[in-house]
C-alpha cells in the first residue's frame, strides 16, 4: 500500500483523469471519415498522431507530474505511433469506459483501443471490431475492507462494487446466483465510480481484474491488513485475456497493430532492448536481423516503414522493459509478470515466425 489518506486518494485518482477526459467518446467518426472510406494508415499519416484510447488506472494509464500521459499501455501506443510514425511521443490519449471502446474504434473517434478490455466470444461475435493478440493476461480478484476484529470479510454477507457490463459482473452474478456466495452487486458506469465508491466504504469489497485492484489500491494509506485482495476461485473467476482492438474494415491496420505487438513480444525472449538493437540488427540471431531489418519489400506491401520494429524497440523497449518499468520491479507496484512473459519462460507471449 503507498501513503495517501483515503479521501485524498479519491481526489487523487479524479484528478489524474482530466488529460483522458477531452477525449470521451461521442461516438462520432473523423472529418475524414472511417467506414471504409479511408485506409486507418493513411488517415494517421495525414493527422500525424495515433489516437489510442484507454482506461484510467495508475500503472496502465495516467499522468505524471508534469501532466504527460503514462503507463503500460501508453507505452503500447507510444511503440505503434513509432512503428507507423517513426515518432513515439506523436500520439494522442483518450479515455473510454466500457462498451463505449467498441463504439469509438468502428467510428473512427480512436484508431486503436487499448482500454484494458478482455477478449471474449460475444465482443468478437457483436462489435465491428477485431482484437489483437493479448497484450495481458489477468485473472478475476477482489478486494476488501477487512472487519474490526482484523479478520476477513469475504466469507460473509457483503456488498460488491463492481464496474457494469464486465465480464468480472457476469462471473459475479453467476457465482452469487449459484449459491455459493452470500453476496449482493451494486454496478456503476466505469471503473472510476467503482473505485470511488470502495474508497468511501459504500462497499465492503471490489471486484475486478488482480492487476487493476493491486495498482489502483497501492496508493491508499491504511494499516497492512485494512484491505485484502484475493484471487476469485479459479474454477469461477473469469479469465481475462487483454486484447487491443482495431476496425474489422482495414486488415493492414490490423497487421500494423499485430505485428507490432509481436514484435515486442519477440525481442523481449530474445533479449532484444533498445540499448542493445543496434548491434543486435547485425550480430542478432537470423530472425532477429529480419526482423530489426524491418524486411522492407513486406513491409512496403504492409504500408509500414522499412525500419518499422527497430524504431519501436529503439524508442519504446521490448515488451519486458515497458512491463518493469510501469508495473514491475522498476514501477511503484513490483507486479510479478507471471503470465505475462515469454512462452519459453513458461508465460503466454507467443509469436508466430517472422519471415
Amino acid at each position: 500500500m503507498g501513503s495517501k489518506p483515503v479521501a485524498a486518494t479519491v481526489g487523487l485518482l479524479l484528478a489524474l483523469q482530466p488529460f483522458l477526459s477531452a477525449g470521451t467518446v461521442a461516438a462520432q467518426p473523423d472529418a475524414a471519415g472511417r467506414n471504409g472510406d479511408r485506409p486507418v494508415l493513411a488517415e494517421i499519416e495525414r493527422r500525424g498522431v495515433v489516437r489510442c484510447g484507454v482506461s484510467f488506472n495508475p500503472g496502465f494509464a495516467a499522468n505524471d507530474d508534469g501532466g504527460r500521459p503514462v503507463g503500460f499501455m501508453v507505452d503500447l501506443c507510444r511503440a505503434l505511433a513509432a512503428t507507423v510514425l517513426g515518432k513515439a511521443d506523436a500520439i494522442e490519449i483518450r479515455r473510454l469506459s466500457k462498451p463505449q471502446e467498441f463504439a469509438a474504434v468502428a467510428t473512427g473517434e480512436v484508431d486503436v483501443s487499448f482500454a484494458q478490455t478482455s477478449w471474449t466470444l460475444t465482443r468478437d461475435a457483436t462489435y465491428a471490431v477485431d482484437f489483437g493478440p493479448p497484450i495481458f493476461y489477468d485473472v478475476q480478484g477482489i478486494a476488501a475492507w477487512r472487519l474490526p476484529d482484523g479478520h476477513s470479510a469475504l466469507d460473509g454477507d457483503l456488498t460488491v462494487c463492481v464496474p457494469a457490463g464486465t465480464t468480472t459482473q457476469a462471473e459475479l452474478e453467476t457465482l452469487i446466483g449459484g449459491g455459493k456466495r452470500p453476496w449482493k452487486l451494486r454496478s456503476f458506469p466505469g471503473w472510476p465510480d467503482t473505485l470511488e465508491a470502495f474508497l468511501s466504504r459504500d462497499c465492503a469489497a471490489i471486484s475486478a481484474d488482480r492487476a487493476l485492484l493491486t495498482t489502483a489500491l497501492h496508493m491508499l494509506e491504511t494499516p497492512q491488513d485494512a484491505v485484502e485482495i484475493a484471487d476469485i476461485p479459479s474454477s469461477l473467476a473469469s479469465r481475462e485475456p487483454l486484447a487491443p482492438l482495431t476496425p474489422n474494415s482495414d486488415r493492414n491496420w490490423m497487421a500494423a497493430v499485430r505485428w507490432t505487438m509481436f514484435a515486442l513480444f519477440l525481442t523481449d525472449d530474445a533479449g532484444v532492448s533498445g540499448a542493445n538493437a543496434n548491434f543486435q540488427r547485425i550480430t542478432g540471431t537470423s530472425e532477429m536481423r529480419r526482423l530489426l531489418s524491418g524486411m522492407p519489400e513486406v513491409a512496403a506491401k504492409a504500408g509500414l516503414r522499412p525500419d518499422w520494429a527497430y524504431q519501436a524497440v529503439v524508442q519504446v523497449g521490448n515488451y519486458g522493459e515497458i512491463f518493469e518499468r510501469n508495473l514491475g520491479n522498476r514501477s511503484p507496484f513490483k507486479l510479478d509478470r507471471g503470465l505475462n512473459r515469454p512462452w519459453t519462460q513458461g508465460g503466454l507471449l507467443y509469436a508466430p515466425v517472422f519471415q
